[in-house]
Parts: structure tokens; C-alpha cells; sequence
């Protein structure tokens, strides 16, 4: 079963500025990424971290991402349309598209 997603932020990477990654937020508070760090590295108590992920846990994540996308889960109610709040950064020479 897969948990449900709160909060979506993309980090650009520091090593190649075309590659981006997307770290996510559940609605328990736990946290995943899809960068290296996360993926290959795991603690001798198999626990994961990286640097996005403790920008989440710090509360600074909205400093550092390029976008972020909440998701509003409503209690028993799925029908709702969910209000969502996009944040975009572009890229220099990049044109930037309404979602």
C-alpha cells in the first residue's frame, strides 16, 4: 500500500544543472528522494538521508527547491477538488508554462 503524498518539492542538481530530482513529504511526516544520496546511501540502522530531505525536515526546503506542489487530502471526502499552490523557478532562457 502507498502512503499519501502531502508536499512535492524539485531540487536541481548541483553536479548537473539538467538533472532534477523530486523529494517528497507523506502526510505521516516522513520523508523520500529520488537523488543519490538517498537511494545508495542507507545507515547502519536502515534509516536514509539527504541533503533534501533535511532541507525538508528543517523547514527550508521552499528556500532551496525550483517548484513545490501540495496536495490537500480532505477526510473522508475525495471528491473535493484539492486547491493546489505551485511554486515555479524558471531556468534562465527557459520559457516557463502555465500548469
Amino acid at each position: 500500500m502507498s502512503k499519501a503524498i502531502r508536499q512535492v518539492w524539485s531540487f536541481r542538481s548541483d553536479s548537473s544543472p539538467d538533472v532534477e530530482y523530486e523529494t517528497l513529504q507523506y502526510t505521516d511526516g516522513s520523508t523520500s528522494c529520488a537523488c543519490k544520496g538517498w537511494t545508495r546511501r542507507v545507515a547502519a540502522d536502515g534509516s536514509r538521508s539527504c541533503k533534501h530531505t533535511r532541507y525538508v525536515d528543517m523547514g527550508t526546503a521552499d528556500q532551496h527547491c525550483i517548484t513545490t506542489h501540495h496536495y490537500n487530502h480532505q477526510s473522508q471526502n475525495h471528491h473535493a477538488p484539492s486547491q493546489t499552490k505551485l511554486k515555479t523557478t524558471p531556468r534562465l532562457g527557459h520559457r516557463k508554462f502555465a500548469v
